[in-house]
């Protein structure tokens, strides 16, 4: 079996902000192959439609505790734009988006269909996020921290 493998190289990692939108918080972060992200009109897209795409997490049957962490990927394919939220106390659900570079007006749904891919950069971003889910929340099960959550951040 021949396995054709493109050699790994870091990509920039940057968190931005704490978006407060609705009733919730969600640390953005962007990752990119470039020297620095570039996409702005993916993310300025996005951020327009961010209040509509955190409906999904609120109609969910589990608690969503109303803390989420967003990624934006400039990644071969286009932006792809992972919203990941807190839910049943230990455990992240995860939808996915796209915005396609020839029309980065357009958020849709992820080229991937049904299937939830993170990559091995994102898993960075998500381990980073989980420590700190553990060391505010979980670990302070009677007063959980979520300001000290949120502040932990990735950079």
């Amino acid at each position: 079996m021949s396995n054709v493998f493109e050699t790994y190289a870091p990509r920039k990692i940057e968190f931005h902000k704490t978006l407060k939108v609705l009733d919730w918080k969600v640390k953005l972060y962007t990752i990119t192959k470039n020297e620095e992200y570039r996409s702005e009109t993916s993310l300025n897209s996005l951020l327009e439609k961010l209040p509509e795409l955190l409906l999904i997490p609120s109609r969910s049957n589990l608690p969503t505790y109303k803390a989420a962490f967003l990624i934006v990927h400039e990644a071969r394919e286009g932006v792809l734009i992972l919203l990941n939220w807190w839910t049943g106390e230990n455990m992240v659900e995860t939808q996915i988006f796209f915005s396609n570079y020839s029309t980065p007006n357009k958020i849709e749904a992820s080229p991937f269909k049904e299937k939830a891919l993170v990559c091995i950069w994102e898993i960075e971003i998500f381990t980073h996020e989980r420590k700190a889910w553990i060391a505010h929340v979980l670990s302070k099960p009677d007063a959980p921290d979520y300001d000290a959550y949120f502040q932990d951040v990735l950079n």
